[in-house]
């Protein structure tokens, strides 16, 4: 059995204000629908208006202001997107990272959109209910074995492993107060770690309460024969009829996730592309485990070809070049695409201006995207697509770039949204280092 093209569907990263604006298509008017009713069955607002409207909250502001309308709008978007994309290319089997594993289970047809849109209810309602302040995310640049070990030396009761993306790309989650030591220690070691915008502790047994109380109010949902082949990480391998599919997908809010796993998995059945749903950042994650995939980020169409918004400025899906990435030095992640290690620049430049433009550079490059496309007040993940994962990588070249490494714990500049703020906090930052070293 061949599957050499994979559908990818996000988890948190699926998610961007307005993404849906304009004429609305079949795949976006019904999935909104059908999401919008089951919101209204659990006593909350619509979510179709955070997905249609640009001036909706962005991912952060969300998952601290109302993480039950966040996660239903993760899996519209992922489903939308997975429509779509499909309308125009064939795929041979679908997968979902993280909580991208309940949209990827109704795209193959294992539950209703409706059904689907319930257990993401009921699993945010359970979170929301047992989990709050729980603790979240953060992102380290690392293996799954060094990332152990620096558990093992951190000591922290409440921290876990919990998602493994590529050789060098971890996540742990925890309490606030252990992810804050954690990046303390990582920080000594020389480790990039970088907060997620994740309301919660995913995959970790502090989410013990959430999954007895999630797994009683699904009990009643029925799962349906697949329509298409599936791929669970969680699973660690392919969607039978006879699989307990409702039990993974409880399971997996304690349980930690292997994806790198999973695409070698995938890999031994002919994987030979990826298309990812959106650009939530794991064509990079796909191409570091894989290492000879050609890699697609799908992006959305003009408002003629799928009813959605216009496209941000930026290229067309393209492959990426299939040679194994070289393997970069444990804490530091690897140059974008037009810069060396040759390009840092010292002294800084001396206004916010050409700042500025250093960033426009940079960034493009990283993205894709047009120079003239990087408006300095364009929001950096809202209006550019720039979510946690490529933040932590940008950040990692900035930090040599400008010669940061005095501030790299600082963690204003993983907050910053734009460009121009991230550019005055640098110049501020640069000159501050100067007068004291003067």
């Amino acid at each position: 059995m061949d599957l050499r093209t994979a559908l990818l569907l996000p988890g948190q990263g699926a998610y961007r204000p307005g993404v849906f604006t304009g004429p609305r298509s079949a795949p976006v008017g019904d999935v909104l629908e059908a999401v919008d009713a089951v919101a209204a069955e659990f006593g909350r607002t619509p979510v179709s208006p955070l997905l249609t409207d640009p001036d909706a909250p962005d991912a952060r502001r969300l998952s601290a202001s109302d993480p039950f309308a966040l996660q239903l709008a993760i899996f519209a978007a992922a489903l939308v997107y997975a429509a779509e994309v499909v309308r125009r290319r064939p795929v041979d089997v679908v997968l979902g990272h993280s909580m991208g594993e309940m949209a990827a289970a109704v795209h193959a047809g294992c539950f209703t959109v409706t059904d689907g849109a319930r257990i993401v209810a009921h699993r945010a309602r359970a979170l929301e209910q047992t989990a709050a302040g729980a603790g979240g995310m953060l992102a380290l640049t690392v293996s799954a074995r060094r990332a152990d070990a620096l558990l093992g030396a951190a000591e922290l009761p409440g921290a876990r492993l919990a998602v493994v993306n590529a050789p060098r790309h971890t996540v742990v989650s925890g309490p606030e107060a252990d992810l804050g030591v954690l990046a303390a220690l990582a920080d000594v070691l020389g480790v990039r770690a970088v907060r997620l915008a994740a309301p919660y502790p995913f995959h970790n047994p502090l989410l013990a309460p959430a999954q007895a109380e999630f797994a009683a109010a699904i009990a009643g949902i029925r799962r349906r024969p697949a329509e298409a082949r599936l791929h669970s990480p969680a699973l660690g391998g392919l969607v039978s009829d006879d699989t307990d599919l409702t039990g993974l997908l409880v399971g997996q809010l304690t349980r930690p996730v292997d994806f790198l796993a999973a695409l070698r998995d995938l890999q031994s059945y002919g994987l030979e592309s990826v298309v990812e749903c959106g650009r939530a950042g794991l064509s990079e994650l796909v191409t570091a485990a894989t290492g000879c995939a050609a890699v697609h980020a799908e992006r959305w169409l003009d408002a003629g070809e799928g009813g959605a918004a216009p496209p941000r400025p930026g290229r067309k899906p393209v492959p990426v070049p299939v040679a194994a990435p070289e393997a970069p030095a444990v804490g530091r992640m690897p140059a974008p695409v037009g810069l060396t290690a040759a390009g840092r620049v010292a002294p800084a430049p001396a206004s916010a201006e050409s700042v500025v433009a250093a960033l426009q550079q940079i960034y493009a490059d990283r993205l894709g995207y047009p120079v003239e496309a990087m408006d300095p007040d364009a929001d950096l993940e809202g209006d550019l697509g720039v979510d946690s994962l490529k933040r932590m990588e940008i950040l990692g070249t900035l930090t040599d770039r400008f010669d940061l490494h005095h501030v790299a714990d600082d963690t204003r500049f993983a907050l910053q949204s734009t460009l121009g703020g991230l550019a005055r906090l640098i110049t501020e930052t640069s000159r501050t280092g100067a007068r004291a070293d003067g």
